[in-house]
């Protein structure tokens, strides 16, 4: 079964008078939410899956939501998320607010972080430098990085 909510703008959407949280970037778009046993499955309005969730709602009280229908075609895979960060002076980048240690001898280069499942990838040039296995659940906020631009040079006569 599923059925088709507009997402609010902490990210929740209301089934059986129960508010469930699919993610923020998806606030104020349409998004589905597939029960299938034990999982729902949230997609986008492309019918891209978003999230996979532990079912709220049981088996037996599923026919009372409002909208609800039978399931269409199967999720497309799950998207995967990239991101870019300037690795520092230190050889380090936070990536979801979780640090992460690239290495010296990459200080000042732009880092390509891929999510996958439980893990993040680190491509600098086209090369896998690092696996780092993710300790946080937090959404990627931010995702573009810039490299460092020489400072102009100021002139001391000048005031």
């Amino acid at each position: 079964m599923e059925v088709d909510r507009l997402v609010n703008g902490i990210g929740g959407v209301t089934l059986l008078n129960r508010l469930i949280l699919v993610g923020s970037p998806l606030a104020g778009q349409r998004a589905r939410s597939r029960l299938d046993g034990q999982l729902m499955h949230v997609l986008t309005q492309d019918g891209v899956l978003w999230r996979t969730l532990p079912c709220p709602i049981p088996p037996g009280q599923r026919h009372r939501l409002q909208g609800v229908r039978l399931a269409g075609p199967a999720p497309l895979p799950e998207a995967t998320v990239t991101a870019q960060r300037r690795v520092s002076s230190r050889g380090g980048i936070q990536v979801a607010r979780q640090r992460i240690q690239v290495g010296m001898t990459h200080a000042g280069k732009i880092v390509t972080v891929v999510t996958e499942n439980n893990t993040f990838r680190l491509i600098i040039d086209s090369e896998t430098v690092g696996v780092v296995s993710r300790t946080t659940s937090r959404e990627i906020d931010r995702f573009n990085a810039h490299a460092t631009h020489p400072r102009k040079a100021v002139n001391p006569c000048r005031k």
